[in-house]
């Protein structure tokens, strides 16, 4: 089997449903239907984004002039092409829509929720063992990373702020009163209604789960406040 059969896209962020998408051995388009081979539905993605080739043994990316850039490994990339070698993090629309790239012939293990809140695993042939971390939430330079990628633009103000406070507790239930002191300091004590709240951990839950329908890590307590799974502060 050669390494164009093997080759995917993990996908870590940003399409919400889509888990792995198969590269072949040819020219591909990545972008917005119908103008791309393979579709990236995100806002932030433009109409022909990226393309990947594989030609003889080597995978390669280039942007194609998009709006919000095409970054591996953090570096934003432009019309070159860039070569890929298996493991490396793309990033489409500035963090928007971020994946593993793996190929090879090891093994990817993405694990996800079934619903019931067991595990389950989608297992496909790779050269990256991909792992979902959790939530890293650095105090010190105020990173947050997601599975071990980094959120970017950075979180600021009170979303930091109240995800910071959940990292503190990781797997308790921290209740509204703690995120209304902690989110809003310069309130008086009970004056920050439920939707509020509510409303602000929607937008952080948009900001770190790769499927905010169907939250992976934050929780909510009903009728008492939020957990944070698998958060840790460092």
């Amino acid at each position: 089997m050669s390494i164009s059969e093997t080759a995917a896209l993990v996908i870590q962020a940003g399409l919400g449903g889509v888990e792995m998408i198969p590269l072949d051995g040819s020219r591909q388009i990545l972008g917005r239907l119908p103008h791309a081979d393979i579709e990236l539905d995100n806002p932030f993605v433009s109409r022909r984004h990226a393309e990947i080739v594989y030609r003889e043994t080597e995978f390669t990316i280039r942007d194609l002039g998009s709006r919000n850039g095409t970054f591996v490994d953090g570096a934003k990339i432009d019309a070159i092409p860039r070569p890929l070698q298996g493991g490396e993090t793309v990033e489409f629309g500035r963090g928007q829509v971020v994946a593993r790239f793996a190929a090879g012939s090891s093994t990817i293990t993405l694990q996800k929720s079934d619903g019931d809140g067991s595990p389950s695993k989608l297992t496909s042939t790779g050269a990256a063992t991909i792992t979902p971390r959790g939530v890293d939430v650095n105090h010190l330079t105020r990173d947050v990373l997601v599975d071990g990628v980094p959120v970017i633009p950075p979180l600021s103000g009170k979303d930091y702020l109240i995800l910071e406070l959940l990292s503190e507790h990781p797997g308790r239930a921290v209740s509204k009163d703690e995120i209304a002191s902690r989110g809003w300091p310069e309130s008086p004590a009970g004056t920050v209604t439920d939707q509020e709240i509510a409303q602000r951990l929607s937008r952080i839950r948009r900001r770190i789960e790769p499927d905010p329908s169907s939250p992976r890590y934050l929780e909510s307590i009903r009728g008492f406040g939020y957990k944070l799974i698998g958060g840790k502060e460092s």
